[in-house]
């Protein structure tokens, strides 16, 4: 309510000194510019449209983190953190960054962690996952074997006849994939840490080799159980659908509430041959993007190619609280897992 409202406007207003004082001018060339001042900014102004759209208890669980003073902090690091760690693994943009890929690759994982080595035809095979996806509505067939494939060309995932039924092929991560894993969830962590710093999560993550394990495996039921980040969220779901979409949409809210001082958005400027090539999509796909975005009202001015890029004060306030919610429902597991872990090493 009112209250809820001011806090998190007065902690908007701390974090801008805040912010300012700890991001000094990105040398960065593919770091956005202001072109002119714009639009004034209020993180609860459309609180009511977002809450409308889920129950009032996962609303207030995207609160926890939405208004927590350490939001934009995790904002930043987020920033620092993802785009370089994508950019580094181009082929891992092919299987991550568009929403439905993120589905199939969790599912990829929960079935090879839970499954039964006494029973050859549980765990990772493509049937399963094709059984999986299509009851999660999240993939067909042949985009599951699309996917897959991809994996393979990139040592992903490696065919394993089954030991006692060599009719079945059973798909393994490979231990480089393993790692990529375990740099995506250990570079969340550190997200989360930054909002939250007594969680330590990142730290609990070093100690645990079983941490990530067990912080996947309680999300993936979760998405199981019929859990959507992006329902909520329409507006973010137009870039989050699109690959490349999730790292252009990051980069021009983290710039945009950096220079605007977080109460203000103003137009950025992206080079999109340059971050298109970072992330394996070409300049004419992001192009389109931001067009097709303006045409249904997300982008307050036409993108002009990239050199102004103004997001509506709406689709910045749900990016934010999509954030905050795919952040806490990572959070929400990963504090479940800690006490498991901790005792499993204990005992080892």
């Amino acid at each position: 309510g009112a209250v809820t409202a001011s806090l998190a406007e007065s902690s908007v207003s701390r974090l801008a000194e805040q912010r300012s004082a700890a991001s000094p001018t990105n040398p960065n060339p593919l770091a956005p510019h202001v072109t002119n001042p714009a639009t004034s900014f209020c993180i609860t102004e459309f609180d009511d449209v977002f809450a409308s759209r889920t129950t009032p208890e996962e609303w207030q669980r995207i609160l926890v983190l939405r208004n927590h003073p350490g939001l934009f902090r995790g904002l930043a690091r987020y920033a620092a953190l993802m785009p370089q760690y994508f950019s580094d693994n181009t082929l891992l943009n092919k299987v991550v960054t568009e929403a439905w890929r993120f589905e199939i690759l969790v599912y990829a994982l929960y079935l090879y962690d839970t499954r039964d080595t006494s029973d050859p035809r549980s765990g990772l095979t493509v049937s399963n996952l094709q059984k999986v996806c299509a009851r999660q509505k999240c993939a067909s067939r042949g985009r599951v074997l699309a996917i897959l494939g991809i994996m393979g060309v990139a040592r992903y995932l490696k065919r394993m006849k089954s030991g006692t039924d060599s009719r079945i092929v059973q798909l393994e991560p490979t231990p480089r994939f393993v790692d990529i894993v375990e740099g995506w969830n250990n570079r969340i962590f550190q997200i989360i840490d930054a909002i939250v710093p007594e969680d330590d999560l990142a730290g609990c993550h070093d100690a645990s080799p079983r941490f990530g394990w067990e912080m996947r495996r309680r999300g993936a039921e979760s998405l199981l159980q019929g859990w959507k980040v992006l329902e909520p969220f329409p507006e973010v779901s137009h870039f989050v659908s699109s690959d490349g979409g999730w790292m252009l949409l990051l980069t021009c809210v983290d710039e945009s509430m950096r220079l605007g001082s977080l109460n203000t958005i103003v137009p950025v400027s992206i080079d999109l041959k340059s971050f298109g090539a970072r992330f394996g999509v070409s300049r004419s796909h992001l192009r389109r993007l931001l067009e097709s975005a303006h045409a249904i009202g997300l982008l307050d001015a036409p993108p002009r190619n990239g050199s102004h890029i103004l997001l509506s004060p709406k689709l910045v306030a749900s990016f934010l609280a999509c954030m905050a919610s795919e952040l806490s429902f990572y959070r929400g597991h990963a504090l479940a897992a800690k006490a498991p872990c901790v005792t499993l090493e204990a005992q080892g």
